[in-house]
């Protein structure tokens, strides 16, 4: 989903999807920092060098505001996993650094796991969270990968929306228990690699 979607219907000239850009960014770090309700929008403008007013044409309200932040967090770590992606490679080792790079996302933007939190916070009832919201075509194509390896007979014949449903919320517990669990000299990208081979390999030696 693109966040200009959030935007009351207008075409945006490069000038003004870059200010809005610079605005999502700064609202990014302001509501992390400080709360959706203890945020003024004030203080986002000031960020950026623009007036309020140039905020609310671009997002329309408060609100928007904030749901265009938490869209525009989750295109950033699309983004970055995009980067990491190479359909060339194994697809298990692909697998491997797709995860790796959305561990590493967060250890690089910690301030996106306040801003989740936040939303889960103000819009309890919303299923899913928007920042958790699935493109359908990326899950597709994962979908597709997972079930050539089972039709390899490299992975074992699970469910393949149970293996998606089960990676996501690997990786995702991981970068939560990270947050709470307080920070480490360690990146978490770095110490998830040990839990990865678990996950990938299992427990149990066979016999």
């Amino acid at each position: 989903m693109d966040t200009t979607q959030l935007v009351p219907e207008r075409r945006e000239t490069s000038a003004q999807l870059e200010r809005s850009i610079e605005i999502l960014d700064a609202a990014v770090r302001t509501f992390a920092a400080h709360g959706y309700n203890q945020t003024d929008v004030q203080e986002i403008a000031d960020a950026v060098g623009v007036g309020k007013g140039t905020v609310y044409r671009h997002f329309g309200n408060k609100e928007a505001l904030f749901l265009a932040a938490v869209a525009h967090a989750r295109d950033q770590l699309i983004a970055a996993v995009d980067e990491s992606k190479n359909d060339e490679i194994d697809p298990l080792l692909q697998m491997r650094i797709c995860m790796t790079s959305i561990l590493r996302f967060f250890d690089q933007h910690p301030e996106i796991v306040e801003l989740i939190i936040e939303e889960r916070a103000l819009f309890r009832d919303r299923r899913p969270s928007l920042f958790f919201e699935h493109e359908e075509k990326r899950k597709a194509e994962w979908a597709a990968r997972l079930q050539a390896l089972i039709d390899a007979g490299r992975i074992r014949p699970i469910p393949v929306a149970e293996i998606q449903d089960t990676l996501s919320r690997f990786v995702f517990g991981a970068m939560f228990f990270n947050y709470f669990e307080g920070a480490s000299k360690e990146p978490l990208a770095e110490r998830s690699q040990t839990m990865i081979d678990v996950l990938f390999n299992g427990l149990l030696i066979k016999k």
